[in-house]
């Protein structure tokens, strides 16, 4: 078995190519510590070894640490940027710009690809035939659009399997709310163009929209049809009261992404203002730490990161000072939006406005970091301090358990790193082992399963572990990684409140933390940093938990109601509930609807009409048998 050959350093790098490519810089324990690009490999890579090279603070950090180099050659230096941006996600390197990314984005769908188009929230949406829109902010914020346009355009609401087989009009149309295209009560034709108004109204054209819509209002009252000219009467005036909640737009409606970047030392604060068809609809900030790059390099990392083949790319992304690669990030954008896509840094006028409102924003954001941060660093000083750690707990761990008499068990977990939740780290559990209501079993199985695979894994493990609940559950959490052989992890068990002594006590006290070894528990008092953090990690493993728990609760509640159905499987249960979109759905469906989902006879129609029949009449329970008197 021959013997790996060593090269030094200084000699492999000596070798490297001309070429473009990226870079890849490993410590002594061969960890990747920072992925570079190079238009040259070789000068680049040699600049990081002598010390009358590049004297940025960066380069000094890495020249210390610097033990071997790995290169990936490519044919362009286009190439070698985005692979750059892919490499720095995967091996997630300690001194490149780490952009988190959430994987979750939101936009407003119109669903042009179907004869009738309706509106959907659409999560990593992907490009076809459909009208995208946005991103937007939150589903919350998609929602509320959605509602609006609702009430402006009645546009269909049910899903494509409840329209095919609807056969009269549902109650959306009864109330106005929906023009009934399913029972043809509205042409094809007509449905297009209130499909083209919504369309106009999202892509900001509203101006076009109102003067197109007083055009068919003036020609409608010409026509003597007056009940059509008073809904277009009243949808326009909807459209401009929408219009005066909607004033922070800018005089060109273009799609535009504007950049502020503010720095306190080695924090950054980078704000992102996002201007959809010359509205402006997202401020997002993102906070970085520790950082000894240039501003310069920060951004250009930023942008690099941030343009993800999910995030939606602009016409224009104005930025405060130029980047490296700033053209090379024009021309990758283009390709990716099918357009060409400026990347600007504006010295006047407009656009340099914008720019100086964003840096403003993110002034103020950073100066809410600074203070969160430290909040964050007293209460972390204080349970080091009060829990006896032996250093400071910036990654936290919390396990909860919820059940209802030992149905339906789940477990959560959550992570707290500095502070702040990190909800990539989350994870939920359902308990498959034990089958009564049994906390500390259930707790011993989510634990197990948590640590046994970061062992086969060799994650790294947390600072500390908090389990809900008293002394019993602490003791399951010190048996288990006693079992798994994990030494040395701190432990606390936070126990429900209930001191028996009126809330005057708690409030004076605080809650107590029981700790292994240790007989009383100790006491984080009322109001402290600390309590706080305590109280705040509990209380989202508590809601985690019990979100998961509710949403299998409902699950199993419309499988037992539709269990009670004779005749009725499982099978069949499953393509009632996918082809109607809901056990709502199944309970009002007329004989002719249920009788033509695939897999469901005229007989089988018949029973479950009859059973929700019998129901809605007071007949018969589908939970407590009927009785004879």
């Amino acid at each position: 078995m021959s013997a790996e050959v060593f090269i030094p350093l200084e000699a492999k790098v000596a070798e490297l190519p001309i070429g473009p490519g990226v870079y890849l810089l490993k410590d002594t324990e061969g960890r990747v510590i920072y992925v570079g690009k190079a238009k040259s490999l070789r000068p680049r890579v040699r600049s990081y070894l002598s010390d009358r090279g590049d004297e940025r603070a960066q380069i000094r950090f890495l020249r210390g640490r610097l033990a071997d180099v790995e290169v990936v050659v490519t044919d362009t230096e286009k190439e070698a940027l985005i692979l750059e941006n892919n490499l720095i996600k995967q091996h997630q390197p300690r001194y490149n710009v780490r952009l988190r990314d959430d994987k979750t984005y939101f936009h407003l769908k119109l669903t042009t690809s179907e004869e009738f188009p309706r509106l959907l929230l659409a999560r990593r949406p992907i490009k076809g035939k459909d009208l995208l829109f946005g991103p937007y902010p939150s589903s919350t914020a998609v929602k509320e659009t959605i509602k609006l346009l609702q009430e402006i355009f009645p546009l269909r609401r049910c899903s494509s399997p409840v329209f095919q087989h609807r056969t009269r009009p549902c109650l959306n149309c009864q109330i106005k709310k929906c023009l009934g295209p399913c029972c043809q009560l509205i042409s094809a034709e007509d449905y297009a163009k209130l499909v083209d108004q919504v369309a106009m109204f999202l892509k900001g054209r509203r101006t076009d929209l109102i003067d197109r819509l007083k055009q068919e209002m003036k020609k409608a009252s010409e026509a003597m049809a007056f009940e059509r000219a008073a809904l277009l009467r009243d949808r326009i005036r909807a459209i401009e009261a929408t219009l005066e909640k909607q004033r922070v737009d800018i005089p060109d409606p273009v799609d535009r992404d504007v950049f502020g970047l503010v720095r306190e030392g080695d924090r950054v604060e980078i704000l992102r203002l996002g201007f959809r068809y010359g509205t402006l609809l997202l401020s997002k900030g993102f906070s970085l730490t520790r950082l000894s790059l240039t501003d310069a390099e920060v951004l250009g990392s930023f942008l690099k990161q941030f343009y993800t083949p999910e995030e939606f790319v602009p016409e224009e992304v104005l930025i405060p000072f130029p980047v490296e690669d700033q053209e090379l990030l024009a021309e990758v954008l283009s390709e990716r939006r099918g357009k060409k896509v400026a990347v600007l840094v504006p010295e006047r006028g407009e656009k340099r406005r914008l720019v100086e409102l964003a840096e403003e924003n993110a002034r103020q954001a950073l100066k809410s970091a600074a203070v969160r941060a430290e909040q964050a660093e007293r209460a972390l000083e204080e349970l080091e301090q009060k829990l006896r750690l032996p250093k400071r707990p910036g990654w936290i761990e919390c396990y909860d358990i919820s059940h209802l008499m030992g149905k339906e068990a789940v477990g959560s977990l959550v992570k707290f790193v500095e502070g702040e939740p990190d909800k990539s780290g989350y994870r939920r559990f359902r308990i498959k082992g034990v089958e009564q209501s049994d906390d500390y079993r259930m707790m011993r199985e989510v634990l197990s399963r948590r640590f046994r695979r970061a062992l086969a894994e060799d994650q790294e493990l947390p600072d500390l572990v908090l389990v809900d609940g008293g002394k019993g559950q602490l003791n399951v959490a010190r048996a288990v990684l006693k079992e798994l052989g994990i030494r040395d992890l701190p432990v606390a068990a936070l126990p429900k409140v209930n001191l028996g002594s009126g809330p005057e006590l708690n409030i004076k006290k605080g809650e107590r933390v029981y700790l292994p070894g240790v007989k009383d528990p100790v006491w984080l008092l009322a109001h402290s940093a600390g309590l706080h953090l305590i109280q705040r990690i509990r209380d989202e493993a508590h809601r985690f938990a019990i979100s998961y728990h509710r949403r299998l609760r409902g699950k199993r509640a419309v499988r037992s109601e539709l269990e009670n159905i004779p005749g009725i499987g499982p099978k069949k249960r499953n393509l009632l509930l996918k082809h109607l979109g809901g056990i709502e759905k199944v309970r009002q469906a007329t004989l002719e609807e249920l009788a033509v989902v695939p897999g469901i006879s005229r007989q089988d129609a018949e029973r479950i009409r009859n059973f929700f029949d019998q129901e809605n009449s007071g007949r018969a329970d589908p939970f407590v048998p009927e009785t004879k008197s």
